[in-house]
């Protein structure tokens, strides 16, 4: 078995995807139709994800937030999250700690949002047996009193799918220091938190482990500049959810160049890295594609490949049990090789 045909096959844990970039285009234009949301530049289903144009961030995120607007009643929302499960449970994801961005919904109230997204989840595990739990991403684009208020929202309606809070959008406008009242208040609630740095210093890194208490790093990169940064992390075991095909081409892991060498100095450094595929379709990537892509410029083979799921498995937020059924499964349905 090659290493491509084990990444196909093998079992995945998803801890880096974003429900909002992982809509399918066709559902996109159907639901903007249906809604009177205008598409930018009246492109179809075949053009809507210009991943060439990705590469700015500003762009992807203009066409993230169309892709929020036209997503606006309860049944969009099931159908959204219905739809990437069930194709991630196809490319053998068998568990999924999923960001919504609840701000990329313009007007509609969080409460509504979860209702539509929990009926999605429910009903994938149901049909295709893929678990899958809530991270709330806070806009750090906006203000610092918004982060609150939306930790509050994410508190006062909590249920037990969700599990923990995130900080996304553009990091030059929103540096992790802002959020520390409202990343204390959600670890006082009990919430687990994460946070995006694709683009900042790793002293932001660091801020967002000893001011904002997160127990993940979502890309993070540029931790490897950092010898001091890349040794406390190593040690302490801090999780990084890497994203291969969107950070090339949005630059993020100093590469671009398709040698994902960023990557594989984070590997090399012993940290502990997870692959995801951030948002597929606007990327056009999917869960086994990054795996794909990864092994063959890094050279990594099946043990490799298993070791991130592995990783995973053990940064996830599932409780004790939860996890050690998954790592069950995860045993149980890695190929031989």
């Amino acid at each position: 078995m090659t290493p491509g045909e084990f990444a196909a096959a093998m079992p995945k844990v998803s801890l880096h995807c974003h429900l909002t970039g992982a809509v399918a285009a066709a559902t996109v234009v159907e639901l903007a139709a249906r809604h009177g949301v205008p598409v930018p530049g009246d492109r179809t289903a075949e053009t809507l994800y210009d991943v060439d144009a990705h590469a700015d961030l500003a762009e992807f995120l203009r066409v993230y937030d169309t892709v929020g607007a036209v997503v606006r009643e309860p049944a969009d929302f099931e159908r959204v999250t219905y739809e990437t499960l069930v194709l991630a449970a196809g490319h053998g994801v068998l568990h999924r700690e999923m960001f919504v961005s609840p701000g990329s919904h313009a007007g509609v109230p969080w409460p509504v949002q979860l209702a539509g997204i929990t009926a999605g989840l429910e009903a994938a595990e149901r049909d295709a047996g893929i678990t899958c739990r809530l991270i709330v991403a806070i806009d750090r684009e906006g203000s610092p009193a918004a982060g609150v208020e939306l930790v509050e929202q994410v508190i006062e309606h909590r249920t037990d799918h969700v599990v923990g809070i995130g900080l996304d959008y553009a990091e030059v406008s929103g540096p992790p220091e802002k959020f520390v009242e409202a990343f204390a208040r959600a670890r006082r609630a009990g919430l687990r938190r994460t946070g995006h740095s694709e683009s900042g210093p790793p002293s932001n890194i660091t801020t967002m482990l000893d001011a904002l208490g997160c127990e993940r790093i979502d890309h993070g990169y540029h931790v490897v500049t950092d010898a001091g940064v890349t040794a406390r992390c190593r040690d302490d075991g801090i999780p990084f959810t890497c994203t291969p095909i969107s950070s090339d081409v949005g630059r993020y892991s100093g590469s671009g160049d398709g040698t994902h060498a960023v990557i594989g100095a984070m590997v090399d450094a012993g940290l502990a890295v997870t692959i995801d595929s951030d948002d597929p379709p606007m990327f056009g990537t999917d869960p086994t594609n990054d795996f794909q892509v990864l092994a063959a410029a890094r050279g990594y083979g099946p043990d490799q490949l298993i070791r991130f799921t592995h990783t995973a498995v053990e940064a996830s937020w599932l409780d004790d049990t939860e996890k050690a059924a998954l790592r069950a499964r995860v045993t149980a349905l890695t190929p031989e090789f």
